[in-house]
């Protein structure tokens, strides 16, 4: 449809355009993309990768060890530690705590009072008894 002539000329208005949007468009925009690049995290190796796998899995073994030895095996999965003094600072919170229910835990009847020494000789109908336990109380 074109001559050889027009075409040439139309493929130099077309490279003319594109260089001068390359210059006035996309320059910048490469230009703030890698001005930013510099703030991307950093892509880790396999081998740092593995590295801090082995650390948590190191880290996890020493957890389920302390507790081993603190008899609180049972609660591997409910701590998550970073370091060695956090995991002993979780024990013995984990420990006060558990103390602290026990002692609640306790049967404590609520309907019981105690008896007395006179109550006692009376319900074994012992009169000799209930009168040692008035003299005692009123002398003793």
């Amino acid at each position: 449809m074109f001559t050889e002539e027009q075409q040439q000329h139309i493929d130099q208005l077309i490279a003319d355009k594109k260089a001068t949007w390359e210059a006035e468009q996309l320059a910048p925009v490469i230009a703030e993309r890698d001005e930013l690049l510099q703030y991307a995290p950093k892509q880790k190796t396999n081998e740092q990768k593995e590295i801090e796998q082995l650390k948590a899995q190191l880290q996890h073994q020493k957890l389920v060890s302390s507790l081993e030895k603190a008899n609180l095996s049972d609660f591997v999965d409910f701590l998550d530690v970073q370091d060695d003094g956090e995991v002993q600072a979780k024990i013995e919170k984990l420990n006060a705590v558990l103390e602290a229910r026990k002692l609640s835990n306790n049967y404590v009847p609520d309907n019981h009072k105690q008896t007395s020494k006179y109550e006692q000789a009376a319900q074994k109908g012992d009169t000799v008894g209930m009168l040692q336990a008035k003299l005692n109380k009123l002398f003793g």
